[in-house]
């Protein structure tokens, strides 16, 4: 019996020994300059054999040095290399990050906090390219192994080369997105709003999964969440407005809109919004109001010109229509309205018509809209040089 323990124990020797030679052999492969193909194929299958057995699967130096080879298969520019193995990125993170753990002795210690975010650019690249190449729950996989490099990256190299937690939780949301599973996509938003995150399309994107499960309110707040930080924000001004207006809630808007105007009397986006509701509501003395104060606090504010210029045009156009119908005498009081009307809108529609970027459709959609009308009041006032000019840009767009 104590012979047989005697070999058993002289076998676990040798099998450790033969373990440590294997990390040796890695070891010295990779020191060989240049590096070989053939060395580094022959690194690998010594690593892998160390890592794969007991003896040394856990061992700082086994972890340092697969950290080491895996790298440079990553970071070999052949393809002969790359294609050693496709994960070689995840590996050499995994390595020098358990290198550091079990390396209680520090004896690869300095080196390898180097290593570790070095190496971690490279596989974050790698799940960028993941997602773009419509592979999702590889980009998963990459990104949360990055998480655990940051005890270690005390000097904030990943940092100074764009990779944050709120990246990975912006990056995850999207991957998580993209395969389909809401549930990742909105703990990872929820993540970047908890921490504030400097974007304000995270609270758009939560409010589409707060509308895809149904629940309108949800929406709401997430939004007003958002607009409690980026208050000035055109997107989310425009989706609490989409959303208000979904949810039957004009009036609850309106009253918002001058809570914030009382708050902040000088943004002109708030006289805007809320001229628009009172115009959607047929409250056209309370539009022209607002598009008036707006023009006030910015004479060049393209869209109030346009939008002034139209309610007027519009009340004209509509008054022309019950002209018709009235007696001589009452038609020639609504003649004097609609006249003034059209004079209103000529002033700020030809504004408008200056003004206007033509840059998107909806720019020039509306400088078709505002060419149609100068076109009607120059001919309706017997100005028909005017009104073909107005038909000649026109028959261009």
């Amino acid at each position: 019996m104590k012979k047989l323990i005697l070999i058993l124990c002289a076998v676990c020797s040798i099998n450790a020994l033969a373990q440590q030679n294997n990390i040796q052999t890695a070891a010295k492969c990779i020191s060989y300059n240049p590096m070989r193909y053939t060395d580094l194929v022959k690194a690998k299958d010594a690593i892998d054999l160390a890592a794969a057995n007991d003896q040394t699967s856990n061992d700082p130096k086994m972890w340092y040095y697969r950290g080491k080879v895996y790298f440079m298969v990553a970071s070999d520019s052949t393809a002969k290399a790359n294609g050693l193995d496709p994960d070689a990125s995840e590996k050499a993170v995994i390595s020098f990050v358990n290198s550091i753990k079990t390396d209680t002795r520090k004896n690869f210690y300095d080196e390898t906090k180097t290593l570790v975010w070095q190496s971690t650019i490279g596989l974050f690249n790698k799940a960028v390219d993941a997602y773009a190449k419509n592979n999702p729950s590889t980009a998963i996989r990459y990104y949360n192994v990055i998480f655990d490099v940051f005890p270690y990256d005390t000097e904030n190299n990943l940092k100074r080369n764009n990779i944050t937690k709120e990246i990975l939780y912006k990056n995850l949301y999207l991957a998580a997105k993209k395969s389909g599973d809401m549930q990742t996509a909105k703990a990872n938003l929820q993540k970047l709003i908890d921490v504030k995150f400097n974007d304000p399309r995270i609270y758009i994107w939560m409010s589409d999964i707060d509308l895809e499960q149904k629940d309108t309110a949800a929406a709401i707040k997430t939004i007003e969440l958002g607009l409690d930080y980026f208050e000035d924000d055109a997107k989310l001004i425009s989706r609490q407005i989409g959303l208000y207006l979904m949810s039957g809630q004009t009036e609850v808007l309106i009253n918002k809109l001058a809570e914030s105007i009382q708050a902040t009397p000088d943004n002109e986006i708030l006289y805007l919004i809320r001229g628009e509701l009172y115009e959607q509501k047929n409250d056209y003395s309370k539009a022209s109001s607002d598009y008036q104060e707006v023009l006030k606090l910015n004479p060049d504010h393209f869209i109030a010109n346009y939008d002034l210029g139209t309610l007027f045009f519009n009340q004209g156009a509509e008054k022309v229509k019950k002209a018709s119908q009235m007696s001589m005498a009452e038609s020639d009081k609504m003649e004097k309205e609609y006249k003034m009307d059209f004079q209103n809108a000529e002033i700020y529609l030809v504004k408008a018509k200056e003004l206007n970027p033509k840059k998107t459709e909806d720019d020039l959609a509306k400088y078709k809209v505002t060419l149609q009308s100068l076109r009607q009041i120059y001919a309706r006032t017997s100005r028909m040089d005017k009104a073909g000019e107005m038909k000649a840009e026109l028959e261009k767009m």
